[in-house]
């Protein structure tokens, strides 16, 4: 029996493109949802939490609305960030990360919150360069699976987001969301 070299690279690109588009159909079918989102400002003289809200847009869709005003001038904001997994619990999943906002948005240097960013940057007014001061808004912000280029199995997440301005610990923006992967309405 001759192998056929030809016939086994005809074979290994069906199983690529196969697997590829398998990849893709799941994205399309995918869902993920806020379900829950927390604020709390640990000192309310300095932050003060005007609005921290979903609206359900349709069953399956819901937009996040923030407005926070901050009423002092920073330059040195860090954000601790990670996303955990509810298995008994909400347990610590694969991204955590510390970042220095002034930094990032000079050279975009974190990965994981070049991915939100480019998410969210249409919905919010946290586009420029520090100092921050004033109204922060981030208003009708969604996300659809296809955006993420993050493999997410089904399942529940809290996505914790603990804000340092000045060295003092002053934000938490808890955002839960669950994300489901539709296979089998393929």
């Amino acid at each position: 029996m001759k192998f056929n070299v030809m016939g086994a690279k005809i074979i290994a690109y069906g199983l690529l493109l196969g697997l590829f588009s398998a990849y893709l159909s799941v994205y399309e079918t995918a869902q993920l949802k806020m379900t829950n989102v927390i604020c709390k400002s640990e000192n309310q003289s300095l932050i003060y939490v005007n609005e921290c809200r979903l609206r359900a847009i349709n069953r399956n869709i819901t937009i996040l609305n923030l407005n926070i005003s901050m009423l002092f001038s920073s330059s040195d904001i860090l954000l601790d960030m990670q996303i955990l997994k509810k298995a008994n619990g909400y347990k610590p999943w694969i991204v955590k990360t510390v970042v220095d906002i002034c930094k990032f948005v000079k050279k975009f240097n974190n990965p994981i919150l070049k991915v939100v960013h480019t998410i969210s940057k249409e919905y919010s007014n946290l586009n420029h360069s520090c100092p921050y001061m004033g109204y922060q808004l981030i208003k009708g912000f969604h996300v659809y699976p296809k955006q993420l280029h993050l493999p997410f199995p089904t399942g529940d997440y809290l996505l914790t987001l603990k804000w340092i301005y000045d060295k003092r610990f002053l934000l938490t923006t808890d955002v839960y969301f669950s994300f489901t992967e539709n296979i089998i309405d393929m």
